[in-house]
């Protein structure tokens, strides 16, 4: 019997283990969705900058 505790605590915190790296990969997931749309943005704002400099020189 006290072996079947054991395992059922083993398994239990197993559990606990998945669902905590499930929460880090949706975060993961998330920080990865903020970054691309940031590098977009900073993308969209360097090209803009590049096209005023060479309107300088046109």
């Amino acid at each position: 019997m006290e072996e079947l505790t054991k395992l059922e605590e083993r398994v239990n915190r197993l559990i606990s283990l998945i669902d905590e790296l499930r929460q880090k990969v949706e975060d993961f997931r998330q920080e990865n969705e903020r970054l691309k749309n940031r590098q977009e943005e900073v993308k969209k704002r360097v090209d803009g900058l590049i096209e005023r400099v060479d309107n300088l020189f046109i």
